[in-house]
């Protein structure tokens, strides 16, 4: 999953660099960031680098390409010492196309400060020396305590503009009273508190919600469940330079100020304002299928868990599945797997007997997205616990499925293997421990004589399999074919000859074009059969063309048909298959 995210973005960076302009990305705040995160930051440095380096891009043409420039932004005091490190390692990669510069920003100097305060004033920096001086003792350069310091200072009149000399004026003596406190969230706090109450509620309840709300969030509480006109609230903290709006995005002005604004919340009531919003949105009927309300909802209630009676439990763990749901959509993996066990954690004390539906599928969805993720640690108890508490062997399929890629992933071809002919076993599919060339060869000849003269439009004829075992079978025989590819090809080719007989006989389905490709390939190498071996790759070709799934078939066939391509056809005129099939992997 990680793996297929970094590709993505990779291809999106390179169809923006084919355009032949400059691009420029901003990322703030990496000091919250994640481990995948900083693995996608130096894939773009490197992949870039590449991209630099040579005229050719992923379509193998030469294009025009324009620059890359990267930039990022951290606050050393709170960047844990993992980042430190990939920011460190960048170093390595900077070269002859690649250039890492590392800027330290300090706080503003003396001479800085005047000249902010001399262009805001529109007076001579020698008439607003002895103001910037004050200003600079109070706020050690800090802009955002000074940006705040001179607001305070004009809504108390004590820096105002005067008509009459037609300048801004001030009373050096005031000021130098002027208290501040050292301390950055103190000091915001403090401003915070001389606002209307309304506003400042609002205010915090946004706090609760993040960095940023949509107004159709705050429309859903601004109906008289926490108070009336929270946008004009809002847009009354606009104008005091707390909140910007961009479209329909309200965002603090600074992280400062949303970290200042939820420490103003009593730590009693904070638990309680998380359970109201999270109730609140709940509600709406649209939470189900709308990703940020569904996921606003949980990031509340998640807060709170232990607050919730029974029936408010059973309604956000299923709320954590639909969000978990949404995050995978997003390849967010690291964040569905927080909602897939934020639900668990929701059950009932006996989920397998009293939640038995909703407990098994999110334990399926916890262990396939630790999967996908690239953490096994938590993959094996999940799936141990579902084989353990399953009501049926249908019920485990899934299970059984990411078992064998899981154990696959480790390199145990062997043992995966063992286990997909003991699955099969059980669904009533046996093989032979020892398997003869002569016997191979004899049933790949009689498969050979079903697909005799048989045509797209004769497979496209045949019905549905509708069977559960025979699918589940299909499924496993599929496995089953690429586990034993290179450890055991007379298995293999016994698989991809009983799912063509099965597709016959039981139906067509999605498998049934994965045992055609497996097919082929076992023709050629068995019985060199040139002609009906390269006719049986454009059949499944055909097939997969237009199928919802495509994607994923030509991924996982693409490396069957390089058996047969070469032998019939110039080895050139594959190049462009190999390229497409690495694509849609």
């Amino acid at each position: 999953g990680r793996n297929r995210l970094r590709h993505l973005f990779h291809i999106l960076l390179n169809s923006i660099f084919c355009i032949g302009h400059p691009v420029l990305i901003v990322l703030d705040d990496l000091q919250w960031s994640d481990s995948l995160a900083m693995d996608v930051i130096a894939d773009v440095i490197i992949q870039s680098k590449a991209c630099v380096s040579t005229t050719l891009g992923l379509d193998g043409h030469d294009s025009s390409r324009g620059g890359l420039f990267l930039l990022g932004s951290y606050r050393d005091n709170e960047a844990d010492e993992t980042l430190l490190q990939q920011i460190q390692a960048m170093d390595q990669i900077s070269g002859d196309y690649v250039r890492v510069t590392h800027l330290s920003i300090d706080m503003l100097s003396r001479r800085d400060v005047n000249e902010m305060i001399s262009f805001m004033l529109g007076l001579p920096m020698r008439h607003t020396r002895e103001l910037s001086e004050q200003v600079f003792q109070k706020t050690r350069g800090h802009p955002l305590f000074i940006q705040s310091f001179l607001r305070s200072i004009i809504s108390k009149d004590v820096l105002s503009f005067s008509i009459r000399s037609r300048r801004w004026t001030w009373d050096d003596l005031v000021i130098e009273l002027h208290t501040i406190s050292e301390d950055v969230a103190e000091f915001l706090a403090h401003g915070l508190r001389r606002l209307d109450k309304d506003i400042v509620f609002a205010l915090q309840v946004c706090s609760c919600l993040g960095f940023q709300v949509s107004t159709s969030i705050i429309e859903l509480l601004d109906s008289g469940q926490f108070m009336n006109n929270m946008l004009q609230a809002l847009d009354s903290a606009k104008k005091e330079g707390l909140m910007d709006k961009a479209g329909p995005i309200y965002a603090f002005s600074h992280d400062m100020l949303r970290e200042s604004t939820y420490e103003l919340i009593p730590e009693s009531e904070r638990k309680p304002l998380h359970r109201k919003i999270g109730l609140s949105l709940a509600k709406d009927p649209n939470v189900w299928k709308d990703s940020e309300i569904c996921t606003l909802a949980v990031d509340q209630i998640n807060v709170c868990k232990e607050n919730l009676n029974q029936m408010e439990r059973l309604i956000f763990a299923r709320l954590n599945l639909s969000a978990g749901k949404h995050s995978m959509a997003s390849s967010s993996y690291e964040q569905a797997r927080g909602y897939f066990e934020s639900g668990i954690s929701l059950l009932h004390k006996n989920p397998w007997k009293k939640q038995y539906a909703l407990c098994l599928e999110l334990y399926e969805m916890s262990a396939v997205v630790g999967f996908m993720d690239g953490g096994e640690e938590n993959v094996s108890s999940r799936l141990d616990d579902i084989l353990s508490n399953a009501k049926c062997f249908g019920d485990t399929i899934k299970s059984r499925e990411l078992l064998l890629k899981v154990i696959a992933s480790r390199g145990e071809y062997a043992e995966s293997t063992s286990q997909c002919l003991s699955t099969l076993s059980k669904l009533g599919e046996n093989f032979p421990k020892e398997i003869e060339s002569a016997n191979v060869t004899k049933e790949i000849v009689r498969t050979m004589a079903l697909l005799k003269n048989i045509t797209k439009d004769d497979i496209r004829k045949l019905p549905r399999m509708a069977n559960p075992s025979k699918l589940y079978a299909m499924k496993f025989l599929s496995m089953l074919c690429t586990l034993s590819l290179t450890s055991n090809k007379y298995l293999c080719h016994l698989a991809s000859c009983l799912m063509v007989k099965f597709t016959f006989k039981y139906g067509f389905c999605e498998e049934s074009i994965h045992g055609l490709g497996d097919f082929a390939r076992g023709l050629i190498l068995v019985t060199q059969d040139v002609v009906n071996s390269t006719r049986i790759v454009s059949l499944a070709e055909s097939l997969m063309s237009g199928h919802p799934s495509h994607h994923a078939l030509r991924a996982r066939l693409t490396l069957r048909f390089c058996v047969v391509k070469p032998v019939c056809e110039p080895v050139q005129t594959c190049i462009e298959h190999y390229r497409n099939g690495f694509n849609s992997g």
